[in-house]
């Protein structure tokens, strides 16, 4: 029974809209699950590699999962085998998505009332450099599988004498269809640039690295053809269907490992080699190449969504802890509060492995591994699921501010503790 199901679940998971010449969910739904032991947990685990899984299983928390047309009576027939509770948490993805692509647009003026291409971002981040030259400089750090350029932005005051400045690194748009990821990171860049006379203490201390969008081919696919779009788009002899390497598993520390998968089609494909994408290879370089020539790096900051959490390493394994994870625990903490004094949204705090999900080969655990940052977090930003990868726009902004109120708490302990 179980092999005929797994063989069930490998199926095709979306068709193609021809007229439209877009990935159509319709007919698709979120089918929230509530593992109640380990047991369950490990059996919705065994289907991770071959479905799209929009949260973790986890014990005593919701596990989302993307199912359509005749899976979705498969999948509830399983659950109620196995006694595992469900319900029905989005029930019209399409028409979810469908709204959403009504509100893009397309516009040389950046705001953050809708979501971006990356070639409007782009520009923008030129005019922002041509505009404020003194403290904002954007480099283009590398080029994506499709020609793209991985584009970065430098913010700080310069310093003419005395020891390297601290460095901040911030990205966004790791996954393709975490929109919100790049909106946050956009509008922290337009607040420390065009508002820098509020932070000139951090500015004078600290040296703020932003790529905006790490995975820029697959961050235009989720725009162009495929909304729910995870990986980025190189083709490692990849069958029709199945391009792409999650990025967020492409990273050398413990590559390989759990939450990882060899199958080109899984959405947790590790890539052939680590490093194997130009994104994450670019990542790397830049980082390695400028540290303790031009910067000293302290705090790295991957955005995400969506759990609405601060994760510290280890990522790779369960219960496993960095020796410096009470220093880590306590300065997340206190950016949690302040978050949570914006708006009232509750973030959770640990080690990702732990309470989120073993996921090796990530951003995070390389950043904090490899020795080159103290400070190294992972942001799950809104919502917990009510929406999930389809953040509503009229939610960037508060999602920005709040999250800016906790990236401020760690450049104040950088700051401190020069």
């Amino acid at each position: 029974m179980w092999i005929i199901l797994v063989a069930f679940f490998c199926l095709p998971l979306k068709f193609v809209d021809v007229q439209a010449g877009l990935i159509s969910y319709d007919g698709h739904e979120v089918i929230r699950t509530y593992p109640a032991d380990q047991e369950q947990m490990q059996m919705l685990g065994k289907l991770r590699e071959n479905f799209d899984f929009w949260s973790e299983p986890k014990i005593g928390g919701p596990t989302d999962i993307r199912v359509g047309g005749n899976r979705k009576t498969m999948l509830r027939n399983f659950l109620k085998q196995k006694g595992i509770k469900y319900d029905v948490y989005i029930s019209d993805l399409q028409d979810r998505i469908s709204r959403e692509r009504e509100q893009l647009k397309r516009s040389n003026t950046m705001d953050w009332t809708s979501y971006h291409s990356a070639s409007d971002i782009n520009m923008w981040l030129e005019s922002l450099a041509f505009n404020y030259p003194d403290i904002a400089t954007v480099y283009d750090i590398g080029t994506s599988t499709e020609g793209r350029p991985i584009r970065l932005i430098h913010i700080g005051i310069p310093r003419t004498s005395g020891p390297l400045k601290q460095g901040y690194w911030i990205d966004g748009g790791m996954h393709a269809r975490e929109w919100v990821g790049p909106a946050v990171a956009t509008w922290v860049i337009n607040e420390l640039v065009t508002n820098s006379d509020q932070y000139q203490d951090m500015l004078t201390e600290i040296d703020f690295y932003i790529v905006p969008i790490v995975n820029v081919d697959g961050y235009e696919y989720s725009r162009t053809k495929d909304r729910l779009w995870r990986k980025t788009r190189s083709n490692h002899k990849s069958r029709a269907g199945c391009l792409g390497v999650d990025p967020n598993r492409n990273f050398d520390y413990f590559w390989g490992g759990e939450g990882t998968s060899s199958d080109k089609c899984s959405e947790i494909y590790k890539g052939p080699t680590p490093f194997s994408e130009p994104e994450t290879a670019a990542m790397r370089d830049y980082i390695t190449k400028i540290s303790g020539k031009t910067v000293n790096w302290v705090t790295y900051i991957a955005l995400h969504s969506y759990a609405q959490m601060i994760l510290t390493p280890w990522g790779y394994e369960t219960n496993l802890y960095p020796e410096d994870y009470a220093e880590l625990k306590q300065v997340a903490d206190e950016a949690a509060s302040a978050l949570t004094a914006c708006y009232g949204t509750h973030y959770d705090v640990g080690a990702a492995g732990t309470i989120l999900y073993p996921a090796a080969g990530a951003s995070d655990d390389w950043s904090k591994g490899s020795g080159y940052f103290r400070l190294v977090y992972t942001f799950e930003v809104r919502d917990t699921g009510r929406y999930g990868f389809l953040l509503p726009a009229d939610q960037i902004i508060p999602t920005a501010i709040e999250t800016w109120a906790a990236l401020k708490v760690f450049g104040r302990h950088m700051t401190e503790k020069k």
